[in-house]
């Protein structure tokens, strides 16, 4: 739990003027990869099905629909744009994380941040606080839990959509604990499914849940204490051989930002990303 805490607290502290130069023109260029690759991704079969579904339920039109002259439901915009958003496996990779940070954190600000009207400073330090939390969330559970067969983009990113929400919207380290925990109760997908629409529908996914749960802990919907203790503090819930994780010393200090690589290569050619330095 002391964690949890730690992490709740790092979040909601996060602001603008804490951030490096370096990472916050970082920022900004996550977010045209992420806008580029999910305006292609718009067109694809899945996000059609996820828009016509949305659209056959209706809903406040709140947040605006990426490759669309659409609004939907602040959830379903987060739902849809990151499917997209992963559709055609361009979106950015963390080593670190083995997984792809941005694609569900960018559609869970974005629509919340259309709907409350923030401020770009506001938008870039809440992506960063976000990105942080699911590639600290993964230094605890790498590599076993992505070669157990989890996807980490859609466990891992919803506490990183969780966790840029509650920043947003300001939430307390004890409302972030239970946004955390509430994302970590519906936090799922499993590799067997690559190759398939069910891939990226992880994505929209965690987009979604994550979003959810921190408007749900701003209103005070409580976890039990397994869903944010158990997962991360008990080897009862991981692979053999898993041991209690330390508290990061670094926190504020150094930032997970620098392992980032944008994804401009074929799945199946990845591992020649950082020869070919991709990214600047």
């Amino acid at each position: 739990m002391e964690i949890t805490k730690a992490l709740s607290e790092y979040i909601v502290k996060l602001k603008f003027s804490d951030l490096p130069k370096d990472v916050v023109e970082g920022a900004k260029l996550c977010f045209l990869d992420w806008l580029g690759v999910t305006l292609s991704g718009s067109k694809e079969p899945l996000t059609n099905i996820l828009a016509t579904v949305a659209e056959e339920q209706g809903g406040k039109p709140q947040a605006t629909l990426i490759g669309r002259k659409k609004k939907a439901s602040l959830l379903q915009a987060a739902l849809i744009n990151g499917a997209a958003s992963h559709a055609l496996d361009f979106d950015d990779v963390h080593l670190g994380m083995m997984g792809h940070p941005s694609a569900p954190v960018f559609p869970a600000i974005l629509a919340l941040g259309e709907w409350k009207k923030v401020s770009g400073e506001q938008f870039i330090s809440a992506f960063i606080a976000g990105f942080e939390a699911e590639c600290r969330v993964s230094s605890i559970v790498y590599p076993e839990h992505y070669l157990c067969g989890w996807h980490a983009t859609g466990t891992l990113g919803h506490f990183g959509a969780a966790a840029a929400c509650a920043n947003l919207i300001g939430l307390t380290p004890s409302q972030t604990v239970y946004a955390l925990g509430i994302a970590g109760t519906q936090a799922s997908g499993i590799k067997q499914v690559f190759g398939t629409m069910c891939k990226p529908f992880h994505a929209g996914k965690a987009a979604m849940n994550g979003l959810l749960s921190a408007l749900l802990a701003e209103k005070g919907l409580l976890p039990p204490p397994i869903c944010w203790k158990g997962v991360r503090d008990s080897p009862k819930y991981s692979p053999p051989g898993w041991t209690r994780p330390k508290p990061w010393s670094d926190w504020g200090r150094i930032m997970r930002f620098g392992g980032l690589s944008s994804n401009v290569t074929p799945p199946a050619l990845r591992p020649t990303r950082r020869s070919m330095r991709c990214w600047p």
